[in-house]
């Protein structure tokens, strides 16, 4: 009979293992299905965001502050290469100022223009 009541109470044992693994296991399981669900709301901020970002920087590249500041460091740009255009052809100083001056109002003009 001993032997019988021994083998009972290791069955009792191994279903109070059985019992708390579960419930340790379904206690895994919410906090994994909780951590899923903030993954998934994080993805679609992220989502969110980037698709706000996309649109600003959309809105500045057409903006006309943005086109008006290429336009003038274009200009710029043209000016120091035919500075240097006309430095090397050893222009005389007083034709280059007066040749960069029409120039540079020419350009002055086609910006004011272009922004109208």
């Amino acid at each position: 009979m001993l032997l019988f009541k021994r083998t009972k109470k290791n069955n009792e044992s191994k279903l109070d293992e059985d019992t708390v693994s579960r419930a340790i296991f379904d206690t895994m399981q919410q906090e994994n299905d909780q951590l899923l669900d903030d993954l998934e709301t994080l993805k679609l901020d992220v989502s969110e965001l980037t698709e706000k970002n996309r649109h600003l920087t959309e809105q500045l590249t057409r903006s006309k502050y943005y086109q008006s500041l290429v336009k003038t460091s274009m200009g710029l740009g043209v000016l120091i290469a035919s500075f240097a255009v006309l430095h090397l052809l050893d222009e005389a100083p007083e034709y280059t100022a007066i040749l960069l001056l029409i120039e540079a109002a020419f350009i002055f003009m086609m910006l004011r223009s272009s922004d109208k």
